[in-house]
Parts: C-alpha cells; sequence; structure tokens
C-alpha cells in the first residue's frame, strides 16, 4: 500500500527575482547550496549567486544545447546535444572530465552516489562511473527517445517519447515494469517516497505506485505541454509549455495556486528551502518565494474567525492567508 502525507493548506507567494544573462533558452536548473546553476541553448552553463542574482561564473566547453544539470557535491554534471556529458568543478569552473561513448545527443542526466544516469536521443540508458568516467552500463528498451531519468536506491526510472515510463534494475539492467498511461510523450519524472510522479506532452501529470505500477491519480490543469516536474514535501511543482508552473497537492491531487510571470515556456522547476527557481525559453531565471501554511494553522484562523477581532487585527491575520489560487 502506498503511503501519502498529510494534505497541505494555503500558499503564500513572494517578491519574484529574475536573473537575465543567458542569451537562449534556459533547459535545466539546480540549486547548490547558495548557487543556482543553468544550462542552457547558448552552449553554457552558468553559476549564480541566489541572493543577489549576480552570474558568478559562465562555463564553456560544450559545442551545442546544454540539455541537463545534476549537481553531486562540488561538481557539476551536464548533458549536450554535443553528445558528451561534461563534469566540472563548481568552484573553479574547470571541466574535470568529458564523457563520450557511442552515444546520441544527451537530453537528461542524474546522479546517484557514484553513478551517472544519462537519458539519450538514441534510446538507451547510460550508467557511467562519477569516478572513472567510465560507461559500465548500456540499458535499452523504450522504443523512442529518453527525455527523463530518475534513480532511487536499486531502480532506475525513465521516461521516454514512446509515451511510457519503465522502471530498471540499476545491476541487473532488466526492466522490471512499465507503465502505460500517458497519451504523449513522458517528459519529466521524479520519485517521492513510493511514488512516480510523471509529466508529459498530454498536459497531463501523473502519479503512479512504484510497487503495482498503478496510476493512482491524474491532474489536469495545464492547458499545453507539462516539460518538468519537481516535488518537495506534500507538493508538486509543473512547469508546462503553457508558461506557468503549477503548485499542487500531492494527496489530494488539487491545484493550489498557477504561478505567471515567464514569458514562454517554462522548461525546468527545481525547489529548494521554499524557493521555486524556474528556466524558461524567455532565456530568463526565475526565483518565487513560497511560504506554505498548514492546515491546523487554517484550523486556528477558523476558531479566530468566530470571535469579534478589532478591523486592524482581523486584517493582519486574514493577510497571512492570502493568495491566488486561479488554476
Amino acid at each position: 500500500m502506498t503511503e501519502t502525507p498529510n494534505s497541505v493548506g494555503e500558499i503564500q507567494i513572494g517578491t519574484q527575482k529574475v536573473l537575465n544573462g543567458h542569451i537562449y533558452t534556459i533547459n535545466s536548473v539546480s540549486i547548490k547550496d547558495n548557487l543556482i546553476v543553468s544550462g542552457s541553448n547558448d552552449n553554457t552553463i552558468r553559476v549564480w549567486d541566489i541572493e543577489s542574482g549576480r552570474c558568478l561564473k559562465k562555463l564553456e566547453g560544450h559545442t551545442h544545447y546544454v540539455m541537463s544539470i545534476a549537481i553531486k557535491d562540488n561538481l557539476i554534471i551536464s548533458g549536450s546535444y554535443d553528445t558528451t556529458i561534461k563534469i566540472w568543478d563548481i568552484n573553479t569552473g574547470e571541466c574535470l572530465k568529458t564523457l563520450k561513448g557511442d552515444m546520441d545527443c544527451g537530453i537528461s542526466v542524474f546522479v546517484s552516489d557514484n553513478l551517472i544516469i544519462s537519458g539519450l536521443d538514441d534510446e538507451p540508458i547510460y550508467v557511467w562511473d562519477i569516478n572513472s568516467g567510465l560507461c559500465i552500463k548500456k540499458i535499452e528498451g523504450h522504443t523512442s527517445c529518453i527525455t527523463s531519468v530518475f534513480a532511487k536506491d536499486n531502480l532506475i526510472i525513465s521516461g521516454s517519447d514512446d509515451k511510457t515510463i519503465k522502471i530498471w534494475d540499476i545491476e541487473s539492467g532488466a526492466c522490471l515494469k512499465t507503465l502505460e498511461g500517458h497519451i504523449s510523450g513522458v517528459y519529466s519524472v521524479f520519485v517521492k517516497d513510493n511514488l512516480i510522479i510523471s509529466g508529459s506532452h498530454d498536459k497531463t501529470i501523473k502519479i503512479w505506485d512504484i510497487d503495482s505500477g498503478l496510476c493512482i491519480k491524474t491532474l489536469a490543469g495545464h492547458t499545453s505541454y507539462v516539460m518538468s516536474i519537481f516535488v518537495s514535501d506534500n507538493l508538486i511543482i509543473s512547469g508546462s509549455y503553457d508558461n506557468t508552473i503549477r503548485i499542487w497537492d500531492i494527496t489530494t491531487g488539487k491545484c493550489l495556486i498557477k504561478l505567471s510571470g515567464h514569458l514562454s515556456s517554462v522548461e525546468s522547476v527545481f525547489v529548494k528551502d521554499n524557493l521555486i527557481i524556474s528556466g524558461s525559453v524567455d532565456r530568463t531565471i526565475r526565483i518565487t518565494p513560497i511560504i506554505l501554511y498548514p492546515t491546523e494553522l487554517l484550523k486556528f484562523q477558523s476558531v479566530i474567525n468566530s470571535y469579534w477581532l478589532p478591523r486592524h487585527l482581523e486584517q493582519e491575520i486574514m493577510g497571512l492567508f492570502s493568495a491566488e489560487k486561479s488554476c
């Protein structure tokens, strides 16, 4: 049986900060401590200070689009359409290794312990040793390009343009399950506890039980492709080709709030410490603070509302719970 967390309450959104510097689409964003790392169609990786929004470093070396970014300790791992994966020192910006095997364009990279998992445009999944830079496994089974990979424990979860999600044994490379239900390509997968969350070009998000492979919920609301998924605590954060970010309750499947601001498709979302970091085709990164008020606090609000309060105190308390909820 799948264990699900308690449902959330209300969300308040802080003032967005906009980071400019990339000259083409931003495909991937990630966070390390107080740093944002981004990969772009301008073939570069940029490292930003999260407080000031200042670009600290520009990493150059890829000769085509940087499609995916992952971070392991002080290492940046980047996957590119130039058919390479590069490992960089986040502090110096130096390229430490370039991984290149018998592979096509690198669309997605994920780091698990000392392994790099890469999803490619030519269908296989490659598993690399991060220390040696050697490819130790090639896994085949999808019938179209692999757009997203995730690893948890001894499992690899992959999403593909063939409309399926596959669960693989990381040691043997055997496919354990194939999850079918999306009616268009799967472009983002994320694992939270015993759940797989997937975003698709069919405009939906699906929540799956990892043990049974069954779809538990389908979340509908986006008006175009779902490009990126991130899960933080009880919240699913999704970025879409409809230019919006939506925040969903993972337990109820309810859309809690819709965030606007980007002028084009939201290609990547990442969450840390109540900050949503998003990268877009509009060439900007946005930092959006969120404050979550749990259901227990909202119950306290209803108790307060049942008593008479001076007007200024009532306005001050009610102001805590204001949030746009147009989903």
